[in-house]
This record gives structure tokens, sequence and C-alpha cells, in this order.
């Protein structure tokens, strides 16, 4: 019974996103000076994974509401405020799994740039490490944006770090960021770190990034983080766990093309969960690598909206060990009703080894996204 609600669940989203041509997002305020929008995206997904049976439900496939509101003041200046959760629609657990994504406050100017304080994306993802994050259902495994503690980046700061302030901004051809995070010592149990170690205190994150883009179609790009981390130890001690990472990046976007590479290191970052039969005393990896490609085109004019094909693959290594997670990628997606309806299908070859060099640990699956941007 209760995969039959999850499957009546998929068809409802289906169903009212191909009920309406205009996208639902909500204007609730709006003067000359201010505007208040609602506005988010339900999504679902299901995957079909090879040699493992029951494995295909649908399930919440990043769902999400935000609240986003805008001042104009005098001289070229304006606010934002924008306040995101993630959700559940489908109540998989037997509740809406509420949690939040973002709560960020700043100002912006198109001389003077942009300062934001609060939990936000990362100048890490927001200015580089998104390049390669463009298949709609997998990907961004290795590019070290969402490898630390919680799987969203908040802690380590290179996903949506928490506690933030960054200022970016743009002179001719050349983007420039930087980011700091303040302290934080509440993490719970779980969060990734086993052994000798029964917590983490971070002292501080610094963060910067550098996009330089010559032409229309080519750009470079450059992030690092150095994050201070202590782990706590169950006899009151502390142990070193700071985290060093760096990503470079290249995008060309010729006609209807697609092309993007990142390549990075990450020191303390990456979970030995990820891998397959690491051996750590803290479930920490001390050194991994990760390299991200995608490539895309763009097929217009064929059916209403657009088709893009693609096809990339995501690659994370130990480098201690012959361990890696790892898979390739080719997929197809319609984009269609203003391109807020997505309907995309993927097939995933797993390439994965274990620490020994053991092939084949993992499957390949094939896997269905609907989603619906309101």
């Amino acid at each position: 019974m209760f995969h039959h609600y999850k499957l009546i669940g998929l068809a409802v989203a289906i169903g009212a996103a191909l009920s309406t041509q205009q996208a639902l997002a909500v204007t609730a305020y709006e003067t000359d000076q201010d505007k208040l929008t609602i506005s988010g995206r339900i999504a679902a997904g299901s995957s079909f994974i090879d040699n493992v049976d029951d494995d295909h439900d649908p399930t919440n496939a990043g769902s999400r509401i935000r609240l986003i509101h805008e001042h104009e003041f005098e001289h070229g200046w304006s606010s934002v405020a924008r306040a995101e959760w993630g959700f559940d629609p489908f109540f998989e657990h037997g509740n809406d799994g509420h949690y939040k994504r973002m709560l960020y406050a700043g100002v912006r100017h198109d001389d003077y740039g942009t300062l934001l304080i609060g939990k936000q994306y990362s100048l890490w993802y927001d200015m580089v490490a998104y390049w390669t994050d463009w298949f709609w259902y997998n990907g961004a495994t290795a590019q070290g944006s969402f490898n630390g503690a919680f799987g969203d980046g908040g802690f380590e700061g290179n996903g949506r770090p928490d506690n933030a302030v960054s200022y970016k901004n743009t002179w001719g051809d050349w983007s420039l960021g930087l980011l700091y995070q303040t302290s934080r010592d509440d993490v719970p149990t779980g969060a990734g770190y086993t052994g000798n170690l029964t917590g983490f205190e971070r002292d501080y994150t610094a963060q910067g990034a550098a996009v330089w883009q010559p032409t229309e179609d080519l750009s470079l790009g450059a992030t690092y983080t150095h994050s201070a981390i202590d782990g706590k130890t169950a006899g009151g001690g502390k142990r070193s766990k700071n985290v060093d990472a760096g990503l470079l990046a290249a995008r060309w976007t010729p006609g209807n093309w697609y092309f993007a590479l990142t390549g990075g290191r990450y020191d303390n970052l990456v979970r030995d969960g990820n891998f397959s039969g690491v051996d750590t005393t803290d479930g920490i990896v001390d050194e991994a690598r990760g390299v991200e490609g995608v490539a895309l085109y763009n097929l217009k004019g064929q059916v209403p909206g657009k088709v893009q094909l693609y096809t990339g693959f995501n690659r994370l290594e130990d480098s201690a060990s012959e361990a890696r997670s790892a898979f390739y990628l080719a997929g197809a997606a319609w984009l269609t009703f203003d391109e807020n309806l997505i309907i995309a299908l993927e097939r995933k070859f797993d390439d994965s080894v274990d620490a020994d060099g053991t092939s084949d640990i993992g499957n390949d699956e094939t896997n269905l996204l609907v989603r619906y941007n309101f």
C-alpha cells in the first residue's frame, strides 16, 4: 500500500505539470521598490538498478520551496533576502522531511558587487563547480561541493556554507569572490566520523574563487578552500582535521553545445563511505582527487521546448589506494512548458573499484526524473 501511495504521488506530480503551461511562481507582493515572490520545484525520480529487485519505487528528487524579497534603493543599490527549504511532497517516511537549504540576506550593485550574509551557495559551487553539475539526476559526486560532513557542504563550506559572509564582483573579463565562514562546534553524531573521533569543531573557513572569461564562449575558473577544523576525541582532546581543497575548471559553449571539465584535490574532505574497502581510523580520507566532465547538445525546433542530449563522467579517487567511485553516463532530457517541466532519462554505467583494485563492485542503472518548476 505504501508503494501504491508513492506511485500515486508521482502520477499527481506529472499530471499537475502537464495541466498548465504557465509557471506557478507567485508574486505575493509588488510595488515600484519591493517584490516578494514564492517559487520552487516538485521533483520525483525512479531508479532501475541492474540485478537488483524492487529498486524502482519513485522517490523525492530535490523538491523545494523558496521566498525571495527584493528592494530597490537609490543610486543603483538593491537588497535581497532568500529563505529556501527542501521538503518531501510524497511523505516517503511519514512526514514532509523539511530542512533548511538557504537563509541569507545581502546587498548588490552593478559597480560595487554583491555582499551576502547567511547560509548560501558557496563561491566554490556558484562560480566554478556548477559548470559540471549538468546531469539532471546524477552527478556532482567528484567536484568536492557536497562530499563533507552533512552532504550539503555546509560545514566545510564548499556547498551551502552556514554562518557565511561572501563578496563577489566583476572587473572586465575577471570575476573574483571571497567567502568567510565563522566558527561552529555543534556537529552531531552521524556526520561521517568514526573511531577515535566524537565530534567536530570548526574555527573558520576561508575561500576564494576566480573566473576569467576572455570570450563569450570560453571560461576558465579556479577556487580554493581552507577550513580550520578540529576533531574532538573521547578523552577531551583535539586532532587537526583541517580541510584544504582546490578545484580548476574550464567551460566552452559554442552555439548549441556545452562542454565543461573540473578537476580537484581534497584533503580531509571526503568520507570513507564514498569508497569500498578503504581503511581509515576516523572515517575521513586523508587525500582524494576528483574529475568531472560533461558534453551537452541543445536540440531546438523539433518538439515544443527543447531536447538536451548529454554524456559525461564522474570519477572520485582515494590517493592512498586503488579505490574509486566512478561512473559514465548518457542521457536525454525534454524541457517544455517554458522549460518548467523537465523529463529526463539517464543511463549510468558504474566503474567503481575497491581499495584492492577489484572491479565490478557496483551496478549499472537507469534513472527517470520528472521535475516541475513553479
